[in-house]
């Protein structure tokens, strides 16, 4: 599982709130560091995983994490200069949602040939470079973008 754990560090970045005013570049660090620390918990469970039936029951609550930081980052306003990158990084995260469920599926049915596609379909998703190069972007761009940033 450490491939889903490469893949999912990518994926280590969301934003809450809403509103109509962009966020400030300190809001929008903050939440991405705050929910890159809730995806990264959920998905180091999933490492420690000792039975498929664990595994499963770990990928759900990835999945979920996953899911929420998608749905957070994709109701932001962010800065101007993050928008672009926002929006390839909620691409990424959608990506990896489904390939999780696919993931927690084949789990449940001890199927180890289809929970490794669904692992390889993390890791080699174009969406998931996108994202990686995003967060490269953003850091560049000065952001402190925590556990993403590490990648």
């Amino acid at each position: 599982m450490r491939l889903l754990a490469a893949a999912a560090a990518v994926a280590l970045v969301a934003g809450c709130g809403g509103g109509s005013s962009r966020m400030s570049k300190a809001d929008y660090e903050q939440k991405i560091q705050a929910d890159g620390k809730a995806v990264q918990k959920a998905v180091s469970k999933i490492n420690g995983s000792a039975s498929l039936g664990s595994l499963a029951t770990q990928i759900g609550s990835a999945e979920q994490a996953v899911k929420a930081a998608a749905d957070d980052l994709d109701s932001i306003k962010p800065p101007q200069d993050a928008e672009a990158d926002n929006k390839t990084i909620v691409l990424a995260l959608r990506t990896i949602d489904t390939q999780l469920v696919r993931l927690q599926a084949a789990a449940k049915k001890s199927d180890i040939a289809g929970a490794q596609a669904a692992g390889a379909a993390i890791q080699n998703a174009p969406e998931v470079k996108a994202a990686q190069r995003a967060a490269k972007d953003l850091k560049q761009k000065g952001y402190k973008i925590g556990v993403l940033g590490q990648t």
